[in-house]
C-alpha cells in the first residue's frame, strides 16, 4: 500500500524508537502514559519508517521466546507490514481496518506519511457519521511528545 514511508516533521505525538534498539528500552518507552505504540525508524537524519511496535508484539515475543527477548534488536519483533490507513478515511473505514487486520494500532497515512498513530480506542467512541479530521486533531493533542531516540 505505502512503499517508503516516513514520519511527518509535525506529527509531534508520534513516538519513535531507532530499529536497532533494546526491546528492554521500547517495553520502558511503551510503559509511559498514553503509549501503546512506537514507530520503528532507522537512519539518523530521514527517519525511514520501517515497522510499528506495540505492547501486544512484545507481549507474544516474550510468551513465544521467554524473557531473553528484552535484550534483541526491536527490528527483530516488529511488525513491518503494519496496517495504516489514509487521513481521509472515515471512523467507519478506520474500525473496518481494525477488525479485517486484528490489530489495536493503526497509523494514519497522509501523503506517504505517518501523521498519527490511532489505538482502537481513539476510534472506538467516534460518531460514525463526523468529520474525521476533527478526530485527528483529538488524537493528535491526546498524545505526548515524541522524545527523541538515542
Amino acid at each position: 500500500m505505502f512503499r517508503t514511508m516516513r514520519r511527518a516533521p509535525d506529527a509531534s505525538g508520534v513516538r519513535t524508537i531507532h530499529r536497532d534498539r533494546s526491546v528492554a528500552e521500547a517495553a520502558q518507552l511503551l510503559a509511559q502514559s498514553e503509549t501503546g505504540a512506537l514507530v520503528v525508524v532507522e537512519g539518523e537524519a530521514d527517519e525511514t519508517v520501517t515497522g510499528l511496535l506495540t505492547q501486544r508484539d512484545i507481549f507474544r515475543a516474550v510468551a513465544a521466546e521467554g524473557p531473553e527477548v528484552y535484550n534483541r534488536s526491536v527490528w527483530l519483533i516488529t511488525d513491518h507490514d503494519f496496517p495504516a490507513v489514509d487521513i481521509g478515511a472515515s471512523a467507519q473505514e478506520r474500525l473496518k481496518t481494525f477488525c479485517e487486520r486484528k490489530v489495536d494500532h493503526i497509523a494514519l497515512m497522509e501523503s506517504c506519511r505517518i501523521s498519527a498513530i490511532l489505538s482502537i480506542w481513539d476510534c472506538a467512541g467516534q460518531d460514525l457519521g463526523r468529520d474525521t479530521r476533527q478526530d485527528i486533531g483529538q488524537a493528535q493533542a491526546a498524545t505526548p511528545l515524541a522524545s527523541p531516540h538515542p
